[in-house]
C-alpha cells in the first residue's frame, strides 16, 4: 500500500497548494511548489514496482483535476472576505434610475421641430423650446429647417425633413 500512498499524497498536496495559490498572492511561489509536487507525485507512481500501470492512471487524473481544482478556486474566489472588500457592490435599488432617455422622448415622435444646427447627420434642433440632440434619418438638413422626429435609436432622436404637405398643415394650424 505505500507505493500509492505518496503518490496520492502529492497530489493531494500539489491540488492543495494550487487552490492556495488563488487566494495567496505568492508572486507564483505555492504555485511552483504546487507543480513540484504534481510532478513529483507522477515521479512517484512511475518508481512504483508492483503497478506499471499507475503512472497512466495518475497522469489522467492529473489532466483531470487540475482544471476542476482551479475552476473551483476561481469559483469560489469572489465569495472570499478579501474579495468581497475589492469588488464592486451593486448599487441599491433607490439609487438605480429606470427612466430611460428613450422613455423620455417618445412622446415626441411624429412632432414638429426646427433645426438649430444644420444636421450632418447630427445637430441639435429644438422640440418644444427644448434644445436636443437629434440625427438625421438620411441627407442633410439645413439650420432653420423644419423637422419631424420620426424614431428613437440608440437613444438619439431621428428625424427627418418636414415635406411640402406638412408645412402646409402646420401653417393652416397657425392662423
Amino acid at each position: 500500500m505505500s507505493y500509492l500512498m505518496w503518490p496520492l499524497l502529492l497530489l493531494g498536496i500539489g491540488l492543495a497548494l494550487l487552490l492556495v495559490e488563488v487566494f495567496i498572492p505568492s508572486g507564483g511561489l505555492i504555485a511552483l511548489l504546487a507543480i513540484g509536487c504534481l510532478l513529483l507525485s507522477l515521479y512517484q507512481a512511475f518508481q512504483a514496482p508492483s503497478a506499471p500501470d499507475l503512472w497512466w492512471k495518475l497522469l489522467i487524473a492529473e489532466l483531470l483535476l487540475i482544471p476542476a481544482a482551479l475552476s473551483y478556486a476561481v469559483y469560489l474566489w469572489p465569495r472570499t472576505p478579501f474579495a468581497r472588500r475589492i469588488f464592486l457592490k451593486p448599487p441599491e435599488p433607490e439609487e438605480v434610475d429606470t427612466a430611460h432617455e428613450r422613455q423620455r422622448l417618445d412622446h415626441l415622435i411624429g412632432q414638429f421641430g426646427r433645426a438649430l444646427t444644420p444636421l450632418r447627420p447630427s445637430g441639435a434642433v429644438d422640440f418644444e423650446g427644448r434644445r436636443m440632440d437629434a440625427m438625421a434619418e438620411e441627407g442633410l438638413i439645413a439650420s432653420g429647417s423644419l423637422v419631424r422626429a420620426v424614431r428613437i435609436q440608440s437613444g438619439v432622436l431621428v428625424v427627418r425633413k418636414a415635406d411640402d404637405e406638412a408645412l402646409a398643415r402646420l401653417d393652416l394650424e397657425s392662423e
